[in-house]
């Protein structure tokens, strides 16, 4: 029984809610009152009941968070001395990849459709503008393209959200609503699904019974849901679909900090869910665990007066004060004072002994927020934007810092400069003059060491590319190698850049690599010219950054919108700008562009617009960002303003004992070495991450904590669309080996790629798409005649895994084939690997070592995932020819100790990026296959330990068994 351990590691508050057997809970947790660890104990208590792990879906709302409560699940699971990678027979993951995965359960073509989050879903629309109906929209509303894109883009999102049919709106505004479902029909014939359609999409299969889509969920008997104050109707009528076939249901969230009602976020869910599930077990985490006892006192009882009756009554407590804390509630003259203020605090906190659960350390500048209920706005009356003055101080103080805000890599001039150089190749034949003018006045300023001669060839180059003349045959460009190439002449890998500059130009990187995704091809100058009017207009704008996938914030300050912040929290924060007119925002009505008729009943519920309530939720959220300093603070005197602002509202309800409004004072502040916190957001999480670090821990900073991307290939997706052909064969024949036919059949139901455009005569004038579809089925085709025996009586199954590996925890997913008996008992398992790929010429060790350190992961998530080892491993070659000296199917060694070296190179890795060491390991081979050989110095440099993790065990090459990752063993 693990009642003991429950008791030792919850309070009596968690301990309630995590062992409560009732079907449907509310659980309902105050700020920073550790409903996650709630969360993953509820979890360990029902597998230590004996329910499947398979049985357990947790959504999150996103990925980062999902990682975060994996680990924390890894973690009460090691505590009740249960198998820590049972966490990746579960769910544990967002709301919109459960829904791609129930779809691929019903036609296996959805789980190679690319998803588009907000900035791809308006690429989507700016490269096909025109035949999506687009221009129809803009001439009825008279608005300007971009302003379009922007608004058909919120109009889709809402529509899917709200689950509204496509046809009602056609009948109040017919350009509209058939934009609408041409948008949709083009989507799924180009393959392509953003999160509100693949949600929708999910919840009408259960609404209809999909026969495939309910047999998924046979297994499936508990369903939690975090942070579930944040669920719009799509996302509700999805929960709905599967707790009515689960049974159970665990929501935990808090109505005080819905903040997204004005994106369809519906607050009532969780304020009315006792009323719509009579019956149901209703539990309140009060303790704080965050912040100090002023903070959340004060915090509580703004909240209590703002909302009032609108909110359910909780009383939240705080645990602990900690060795240090501060209050303050400041007004200033002056902008500038205040920003000066600020710029001046965060210097002297710097270096502050700070104790929390890992001891005690120094803080550090990541340690420090700067919130505001607006980053970029304030320049409509000619004024400066709101982030300036504190960028401004921040620079002169010499703090290095970051914007979590819509074109907040454009703040510096690093980003912007970039861009400059992109648009000198909109016109052709650009002269040396005005390239030297450019150089001089913009590069030079920036990029120091940058070299004219190489910036004029690069210019000339793409000139020559770009422009070709007119009725030439068209040629492909590739934006991302014209960024790498860029930089390259601005000598970015010796200029010494800080992280906070590398991150905004790994950024502007990510945002290449979103356009070469969504865009099919950029194969002419008008092409090219989107590319520029995107990178000016959306980009500039409305392009979120914070959903580029990087690993670790550098350190630096952050500057944020509240929103940006949600779910996490800092030792220091500053709640600025807090003035009348701002912080709150007056109340908005519904601006966009969908039918009076239609939207109406929908913003009577509060959605889609902005109101008081939900800006006094916002305020709170912030100040409960804070753990022990938190200052709340505005000024009078604005730039570009003519009238003094006055203090907001909110800043005038704040009060309390220890609030302090005289900024001069300071609290007694010790010193301690200053040593960055671990957060979970930098943990590594996958394989994928991981086997970069192996090869070079450079080529892993490059891409994850730089954020730095390759160029997208012609042929992205040939691997993935392959796959899925097999898949589908497994899928439809789980008992028999089908024919040459139907494997041939299957590729022509499945087979897809995005970024090259079939043939207009296939037949008699194939291109590279069709020849690559003939290659699939060739593929396929071998597979089925060389290999019937995976089908007969078998069962290909894509299994996930977790491996704890120290502090992280390692994501996989193992291709297993099961051969079962009559019954469905496992009688034997084999991984394989399949990999669109041949054997190397000539023969290379290297070549194996991953193939191999993935196989022998699977393995051990194997054992975990079926309760035995697996029989063999083998890594599965599908461009290869099968001969009997080198066969397309190689065993990979799996034995314990094989399995055992591989997982210490993992955790050796991780603890090594934890550590931030992340020292090049230059070879001739190895920098000329990488994709960031052109912004790297290549200079050789050692590790900060002398620690090496073991060889790897391959299949034989050249003579060798055993080899040692690339880090070590390919250097020169």
């Amino acid at each position: 029984m693990i009642d003991p351990i429950l008791r030792a590691n919850l309070t009596p508050e968690q301990y309630h809610a995590a062992t409560d057997p009732a079907d449907i809970v509310l659980c309902l947790a105050c700020a920073g009152s550790g409903k996650s660890r709630t969360l993953a104990y509820r979890i360990a208590r029902l597998i230590d009941e004996g329910n499947p792990p398979e049985s357990i879906i947790a959504f999150t709302f996103t990925e980062k968070a999902a990682e975060a409560i994996k680990r924390r699940v890894a973690g009460a699971l090691e505590q009740c001395g249960l198998p820590v990678a049972l966490v990746g027979a579960m769910y544990i993951g967002t709301i919109h990849s459960y829904s791609q995965h129930l779809l691929g359960q019903s036609d296996a073509r959805y789980l190679q459709f690319d998803v588009l989050d907000d900035n791809k879903l308006k690429l989507y629309l700016l490269s096909r503008f025109g035949p999506l109906g687009l221009p129809a929209v803009q001439s009825a509303f008279g608005a300007r393209m971009f302003a379009t894109i922007s608004e058909i883009s919120n109009a889709w999102k809402l529509a899917n959200d709200e689950m509204l049919s496509y046809a009602a709106v056609t009948a109040h505004n017919r350009e509209l609503g058939n934009c609408l479902q041409t948008i949709y029909d083009s989507l799924i014939r180009d393959e392509y699904v953003d999160f509100s359609l693949m949600i929708r999409l999910a919840a009408e299969a259960l609404q209809n019974n999909d026969p495939a889509v309910v047999r998924a969920l046979e297994h499936v008997r508990y369903l939690m849901v975090d942070e579930y104050q944040d669920v719009n109707p799509s996302q509700e009528a999805l929960i709905q679909g599967i707790r009515t076939r689960a049974g159970s249901l665990f929501v935990v969230g808090d109505d005080d900090q819905s903040i997204y009602g004005w994106r369809g976020a519906d607050v009532q869910n969780i304020i009315d869910f006792a009323a719509r599930h009579p019956g149901c077990s209703t539990h309140t985490l009060r303790t704080n665990f965050r912040s100090t006892t002023a903070i959340v006192e004060t915090s509580r009882d703004f909240v209590r007066i703002e909302l009032a009756a609108s909110r359910i009554d909780k009383d939240p407590v705080s645990h602990s004060d900690g060795n240090i804390r501060h209050f303050g509630n400041f007004w200033f003259d002056a902008r500038s004072d205040e920003a000066e203020w600020v710029a001046s605090r965060i210097e002297e906190l710097i270096g502050t002994e700070y104790e929390d659960e890992t001891g005690v350390r120094g803080l550090t500048r990541s340690d420090f927020a700067i919130l505001m209920r607006s980053v970029m706005g304030g320049t409509r009356n000619g004024g400066q934007p709101h982030y300036q003055a504190f960028t401004d101080a921040l620079t002169a103080h010499n703090i290095p810092y970051v914007i979590e805000a819509e074109a907040g890599i454009f703040v510096r001039p690093h980003a912007r400069v970039l861009r400059g150089a992109m648009e000198l190749l909109r016109n052709p034949g650009i002269s040396r003059a005005n390239a030297r003018l450019f150089f001089d006045s913009e590069v030079i300023p920036v990029f120091p060491l940058a070299d004219f001669n190489q910036f004029v060839a690069v210019l000339t180059a793409w000139n020559t590319q770009i422009h070709a003349p007119a009725g030439g045959a068209r040629r492909k460009v590739y934006p991302q190698n014209l960024v790498h190439q860029l930089l390259e002449a601005f000598r970015i890998a010796s200029s010494g850049f800080d992280d906070s500059v590398m991150r905004d130009l790994g950024i502007f990187s990510g945002i290449i690599l979103d356009i070469e995704q969504v865009f099919v091809s950029v194969d002419s100058a008008f092409r090219f010219g989107q590319v520029l009017n995107f990178l000016s207009n959306v980009a500039e704008s409305g392009y979120d950054t914070s959903m580029v996938e990087i690993e670790a914030r550098p350190d630096a300050v952050t500057i944020s919108t509240v929103h940006k912040m949600k779910g996490l929290e800092f030792p220091v924060v500053f709640v600025v700008d807090v003035v009348n007119a701002r912080f709150p925002r007056s109340n908005s009505s519904y601006q966009g562009w969908l039918p009076a008729a239609i939207i109406q009943p929908i913003t009577a519920r509060g959605l889609y617009i902005n109101d008081v309530y939900g800006e006094g939720r916002l305020f709170y959220t912030a100040i409960t960002r804070a753990e022990r300093f938190l200052y709340v603070s505005g000024s009078a005197n604005h730039p570009g303003l003519r009238r003094a602002k006055n203090p907001s509202r909110f800043k005038l309800r704040l009060g309390h004992a220890e609030m302090e409004t005289d900024p001069a004072v300071i609290p007694a502040l010790n010193r301690a070495p200053q040593r960055r916190r671990i957060e979970d957001t930098s943990m590594p999480t996958s394989f994928t991450e991981i086997k970069d670090y192996l090869e070079c821990p450079m080529k892993y900073k490059f891409r994850k904590i730089f954020g730095f991307s390759p160029a997208v290939p012609d042929l992205f997706g040939f691997g993935l669309t392959t796959h899925t052909s097999i898949n589908k064969l497994h899928q439809e024949y789980p008992n028999a080996s089908p024919t040459a036919a139907q494997a041939e059949q299957a590729v022509e139901d499945i087979f897809h790629l995005k970024h090259v455009f079939p043939s207009n005569d296939p037949v008699h004038s194939p291109g590279p798409y069709e020849n690559a579809k003939t290659k699939t089925k060739q593929i396929v085709g071998r597979y089925v005649e060389e290999y019937p025996e995976d089908f007969q009586q078998s069962r290909q199954v894509e299994a996930n895994f977790e491996i704890r590996a120290n502090a992280a925890l390692i994501t996989g997913a193992i291709d297993l084939l099961l051969k079962e008996d009559n019954r469905g008992a496992v009688l034997a398992a084999k991984i394989i690997d399949f990999k669109s790929m041949d054997h190397p010429i000539p023969p290379v060790e290297f070549f194996w070592i991953n193939l191999a350190l993935q196989v022998q992961l699977y393995a051990r998530g194997a054992r975990v995932v079926l309760g035995e080892n697996a029989e063999t491993g083998a890594v599965h070659l599908l461009k290869a020819e099968n001969e009997p000296a080198v066969p397309n199917r190689v065993e990979i060694p799996i034995d314990d100790v094989a399995v055992d070296s591989a997982i210490a190179n993992i955790q050796w890795a991780v603890d090594r990026i934890l550590e931030g060491d992340f020292p090049k390991r230059p070879s001739q081979g190895k920098c000329e296959e990488c994709d960031f050989k052109k912004i790297c110095d290549k200079v050789r440099e050692d590790f900060l330990t002398n620690d090496v993790p073991p060889e790897i065990h391959i299949p034989e090459s050249n003579g060798i068994n055993r080899i040692h990752v690339r880090a070590f063993s390919d250097v020169d």
